[in-house]
């Protein structure tokens, strides 16, 4: 038995505002959302609970009662939910329980992100707000819209603790609010099974013209001519032998970030099985890889802490594990990113570094982060996100608040002498105010005598705001005459659409491969259980194989693959076009069989087989 989603709607939608009456029952269509079913034994934790304002300074928003509700917001607040309705429940949430966020809204006027409202759904603990279930932003167009998003609760909320909110103090904007609710599934309920509305985007079209560029720019840069050349023992060529060119691996980074204890099996978490499986995947789809948390600030060095003696053997197996797992990359030919040796505002850890000793302090720990990491993954590391989050979310916490407005490029100088790796300012691109801000923050180094070696673009998406394939080309472009470099380097696209899922990760791969400056493409994860955003992953919990995986094979490992079988000419030479990476060349010729593995680079590779 399934029931309908938009029967909450047409109910009475009572507020509590002031002291005001409460809104008549909205009975119109214009509050109606019409959607996908409620799946069996879902349980509606809201109930008749009442929508309850804060409330704001006249200088913050303000609430106006009528059919439906209607929130002001007058500019963006260092707090957004300092402008929020709030729903209390009773009913409690278990940790990665699945649950279901429902939204009936418009946006009226205004709207920070392109003309769209920008507005927060969260679900938290009353008795410790910062451990909450869910806090992400959703996106309102001009139409009455019913948004529908599953989650997993990142925390548990206790029964009687629970509140759900919708927070607007994201920018300049007036939205209209039918309604909210949240519901809970049973244990071991499929996320992939949730109720979700269609989503699209510009440029998905299989007939959309950028692809014919994309492919046209491939074909001229990410290829060039390999020329074989078969010699016997005293150098004369020899003609008609056999050539079998098998590609091995990517030059460019077709990457992932990877969990060095799955890699390295340095756990007895999850099953043998599953590492061994997670090890296999790796090596199969990427050439590039970056240590997920190995390398940041505390998680690799083995510096006591006299409050917590027990965590510099912790260190110490991390070490050892990110050891083995560079060099288990190094021995595939696989090239790797390190994440990250400063982050621009202040974690946890950073904060406590301040309250005791100063922002001196802080750097005086960045200092000696750069001391040990730097040579420490020297021989295996090929580019740094040097500047990981330039752009704050809370602006109190920014380095250039705590520290100093030239925080970031005087960081930069100091590791400059320490590596001749690359060094990457990494950031996200997700809404315009973001980008503005990178992009400051990037010409103020440039400004300062500290120019990056490259841009990292984060590239985290959900199908509740997906840029389209244009605008994300504008948006490298806008950084591409700044820096040498640019490269993807985190991207995941949440759906529980499989197809949307993968369409977007073809058009993505797609698109940085067809860039001059990109160096590479890397995925946060990709299997549900070790990935920060589960329905972003490309393989489930069980290894199933969603669409994603054929559209990355059907790219990386196909059309973008070089394997040809040859036959030398009177000169001894066999030339084909191949894309560049490490390829098997294996030489058959009256009996005789060698095989030779050689780079094939950007400067072109002529390789001389030698008959014994």
């Amino acid at each position: 038995m399934k029931m309908k989603i938009f029967g909450f709607f047409a109910g009475a939608l009572a507020l509590v505002l002031c002291g005001c009456a409460s809104v008549p029952d909205v009975a119109d269509k214009r509050a109606q959302g019409d959607g996908p079913a409620i799946p069996a034994g879902a349980v509606e934790l809201l109930g008749d609970a009442k929508m309850v304002p804060t409330k704001p300074r006249a200088e913050q928003g303000s609430f106006t009662t009528g059919e439906v509700l209607r929130v002001t917001s007058l500019g963006k607040l260092e707090k957004s939910y300092e402008l929020a309705v709030n729903k209390s429940f009773t009913g409690a949430i278990a940790k990665d329980q699945v649950c279901l966020f429902v939204i009936r809204a418009r946006c009226v006027d205004g709207g920070p992100m392109n003309g769209k409202a920008k507005v927060t759904a969260a679900v938290q603990n009353t008795k410790n707000y910062p451990a909450g279930a869910l806090w992400r932003d959703v996106y309102i167009g001009r139409e009455w819209t019913t948004h529908y998003f599953a989650f997993a609760a990142g925390n548990e909320i206790p029964a009687g603790a629970g509140v759900a909110k919708l927070a607007f103090g994201n920018g300049t904007q007036t939205v209209e609010v039918a309604d909210f609710r949240l519901y809970k599934f049973p244990a071991g309920f499929e996320m992939f099974n949730a109720p979700r509305m269609p989503a699209t985007y510009d440029g998905r079209a299989a007939d959309a013209a950028w692809r014919k560029e994309a492919d046209e720019r491939i074909a001229k840069l990410r290829q060039g001519a390999m020329t074989v050349r078969v010699t016997d023992s005293n150098g004369v060529a020899v003609a008609g032998a056999k050539v079998r060119v098998a590609m091995k691996r990517h030059a460019f980074g077709f990457g992932s970030s990877v969990d060095v204890n799955m890699i390295s099996g340095l756990t007895d978490k999850p099953s043998p099985e599953d590492q061994a499986r997670y090890r296999a995947v790796t090596d199969e789809l990427f050439s590039r890889i970056v240590p997920e948390n190995g390398l940041r600030v505390g998680n690799i060095e083995a510096e006591p802490n006299p409050a917590k003696p027990w965590e510099a053997d912790s260190r110490r197996r991390t070490g050892v594990a990110v050891q083995w797992t560079l060099q288990w990359a190094q021995d595939r030919k696989m090239t790797t990113r390190g994440h990250y040796l400063t982050w621009g505002y202040l974690e946890p850890w950073a904060s406590d570094i301040v309250k005791k000793d100063g922002p001196q302090g802080l750097l005086n720990r960045y200092d000696r982060h750069f001391a040990f990491v730097l040579p420490f993954c020297a021989p295996y590391v090929s580019e740094w996100d040097a500047l990981n989050h330039p752009v704050p979310f809370v602006e109190a916490d920014a380095l250039y608040k705590v520290v100093g407005p030239d925080v970031y490029p005087d960081l930069y100088k100091k590791m400059r002498p320490q590596t001749d790796k690359l060094l990457f300012v990494n950031e996200d691109t997700f809404n315009p105010e973001r980008t503005d801000g990178f992009e400051k923050h990037v010409r103020h180094m440039i400004a300062n005598g500290a120019t990056p070696d490259g841009c990292g673009f984060q590239s985290h998406y959900h199908d509740g705001e997906i840029p389209g394939i244009e605008a994300v080309w504008k948006t490298w472009n806008r950084f591409a005459p700044l820096v040498k470099n640019l490269t993807v380097t985190e991207y995941d696209f949440q759906s529980l659409d499989d197809q949307l899922h993968a369409d977007h990760m073809r058009d993505m791969l797609t698109l940085a491969f067809s860039h001059p400056q990109m160096t590479g493409f890397v995925i946060w994860g990709f299997w549900e259980k070790r990935h920060w955003k589960p329905t972003a992953a490309m393989f489930k919990a069980d290894w199933t194989e969603r669409p994603a995986v054929k559209a990355w094979r059907d790219l990386v490992k196909t059309k973008w693959w070089t394997n040809a079988e040859l036959t030398t000419d009177a000169s001894g030479n066999a030339t084909l076009p191949a894309y560049f990476g490490w390829y098997d060349l294996t030489l058959e010729h009256a009996g005789q069989t060698k095989t030779l593995l050689v780079n094939h680079a950007t400067a072109g590779s002529k390789p001389v087989l030698k008959l014994p």
